[in-house]
């Protein structure tokens, strides 16, 4: 998956979310599955990329040595490469200690810092970022639809602009995909949260349809009425259960979730 075009596209994005637009700037339908659609892989990506890399971690440091995580941080080294700073304490002091390169889904390259250091300026928005979001989050009430915590999603802005947190409800085992329970909020530059929102109000998990060999899914259907076309989170969704969302929208509109693809859908 080539990174660049989808940061450009999902900052784009976020510069145009970061306040409630005015009813006659709304974004049109097209212009939301655009967003959708490059938000929700990039949300994928970014969250496959923290999966791998804390397998790499916990084989290469042994848990008593771990000590207390403070978070990671996730950033496009390159078009191809994920790169993941894991580090330890606030994001006032934060030490970096380990850092993990991730192409196609996959750590390619790894290392343990025999001295841990400073995360870089922009490192440390991600991870304030991340910190404003959690408290945030908890001011809210905003809570997972399983019993795991968030997992969390910072995507690097481009220049001094809002930071998007995604907190995202984990998966409890192999075949259950929650659908609600995922949250987004917008981070200022000055550290204020800007905006936020559930994409959901209630939880929802879907199990994955165990079909027989060679049969191909037509897809899992689930109903979203807080937005007039398929979200990101049906993205990212698509793309873990690796088969189509149908989604049925207000006013009776379906849709079909390909991985990045969103077309309109007839039942029929």
């Amino acid at each position: 998956m080539l990174l660049t075009p989808i940061l450009l596209a999902s900052v784009a994005a976020q510069a145009g979310e970061a306040a409630p637009p005015a009813a006659a700037n709304a974004p049109t339908v097209e212009q939301r599955m655009a967003q959708a659609s490059a938000i929700g892989a990039m949300l994928h990506a970014f969250d496959r990329a923290a999966w791998v890399s804390s397998d790499a971690l916990t084989a290469a440091i042994a848990k008593d040595r771990l000590g207390a995580l403070g978070g990671y941080v996730v950033e496009a080294a390159d078009p191809q490469i994920l790169r993941v700073t894991y580090y330890r304490g606030t994001a006032a002091e934060a030490r970096a200690f380990f850092v993990a390169d991730v192409r196609d889904g996959k750590v390619v390259r790894q290392d343990v810092l025999a001295t841990p250091v400073a995360l870089t300026d922009a490192q440390m928005v991600l991870a304030r970022a991340r910190e404003i979001a959690a408290r945030h989050a908890a001011e809210r009430a905003y809570k997972p639809c399983t019993p795991l915590p968030f997992n969390t999603v910072v995507l690097p802005p481009r220049g001094a602009r809002p930071v998007a947190v995604y907190l995202l409800s984990a998966r409890q085992d192999a075949d259950s995909y929650p659908v609600g329970g995922h949250y987004r909020v917008i981070v200022g530059p000055d550290g204020t949260v800007v905006t936020s929102r559930p994409y959901s109000v209630g939880c929802l998990n879907i199990t994955r349809p165990k079909l027989p060999a060679g049969a191909t899914p037509v897809g899992v259907t689930v109903n979203h009425l807080l937005d007039p076309a398929p979200t990101e989170i049906h993205v990212f969704t698509s793309y873990s259960m690796r088969m189509p969302v149908l989604v049925s929208t207000r006013e009776g509109r379906m849709w079909k979730v390909e991985g990045a693809r969103i077309t309109p859908f007839d039942p029929k």
